[in-house]
C-alpha cells in the first residue's frame, strides 16, 4: 500500500497498540501489559471472525509484528515499510471456515488504520502542541490538514465520539466525530459561515472532502466530549 509516511511514524503508531486496535474499524481491544490481553470480532454479512488470547509486539528490520496466541491458535499481524511501501501481512494456525476471507478483511482493515493514522501523525506531530487537558495550539493549519488532524486526535484521545473546536483570528470551526465517522465541519469567519456534512468514515476522509473550506495559520483547538 503506497503511502506518504516512513517508518518512524509506523513506529509510533504500532509501539501503541491500546490506541490502535481501539482505532481498527471492526471491533478489536488490548488490554494489560505485556502480553496483553487482545479480543478481535469482525462480522460480515457472509462470515463473523472472532479471537481471544494473549499478544506479544516485536520490532526488526523495520517491521513490526503483533504475535497472538489463544484457545483457537495463532494469530500474527505485522506491518513493514519498504522503499516508501506500506506492507502489511496476517497469518494464522486456526481451524476456521472462509480462513482466508478472515485473515484478508482483517489484514486490510489494519493496513488502512496503520497507514492512515502513520500519514497523520507524520503530517500533524510538529505542528501541534497541548496546552491543556484537552486543549492544543496548532500551527501552520490548512483545510487539508484536517483530516489527519482529526486522526491524529482520535488515536490519541482513543476515542470515536468527540467534537473539536478550534478558535484562530477572527474565525471559529467546529468538527463533530461519531462512532468514527467525521459527520460535520461548521466555519465561521467574517466572511460568512459554512456547513460542511462529511459522513464518512474516519480513515477515508480525504482533504477534497473538505473542499470550500479557507483555514490558513494559527488556531488553539479544545476537545469536547
Amino acid at each position: 500500500m503506497p503511502f506518504s509516511a516512513d517508518w518512524k511514524a509506523v513506529r509510533w503508531v504500532t509501539s501503541k497498540p491500546r490506541e490502535l486496535f481501539k482505532s481498527l474499524p471492526f471491533e478489536a481491544e488490548v488490554s494489560g501489559e505485556a502480553p496483553f490481553d487482545v479480543q478481535i470480532r469482525i462480522r460480515r454479512r457472509l462470515f463473523k471472525f472472532e479471537f481471544s488470547g494473549r499478544m506479544n509486539v516485536a520490532f526488526a528490520d523495520s517491521t513490526a509484528t503483533y504475535v497472538m496466541k489463544g484457545p483457537k491458535g495463532l494469530l500474527i499481524l505485522s506491518a513493514s515499510v519498504d522503499r516508501g511501501v506500506l506492507r502489511s501481512r496476517a497469518s494464522a494456525d486456526l481451524v476456521e471456515r472462509f480462513l482466508g476471507r478472515k485473515l484478508e478483511a482483517l489484514v486490510n482493515g489494519f493496513a488502512l488504520a496503520v497507514c492512515r493514522f502513520s500519514e497523520s501523525y507524520r503530517r500533524i506531530v510538529g505542528k501541534i502542541l497541548p496546552t491543556g487537558e484537552g486543549e492544543f495550539y496548532v500551527r501552520e493549519l490548512a483545510s487539508e490538514d484536517l483530516p489527519h488532524l482529526i486522526r491524529y486526535l482520535r488515536f490519541s484521545l482513543g476515542n470515536g465520539r468527540f467534537s473539536l473546536a478550534g478558535r484562530g483570528e477572527g474565525e471559529e470551526f467546529r468538527i463533530t466525530v461519531e462512532n468514527d465517522v467525521v459527520k460535520s465541519i461548521e466555519h465561521e469567519s467574517s466572511g460568512g459561515s459554512v456547513i460542511i456534512e462529511v459522513n464518512k468514515p474516519l480513515l477515508e476522509v480525504l482533504g477534497e472532502d473538505l473542499s470550500g473550506l479557507e483555514l490558513g495559520g494559527e488556531y488553539f483547538l479544545r476537545v469536547l466530549g
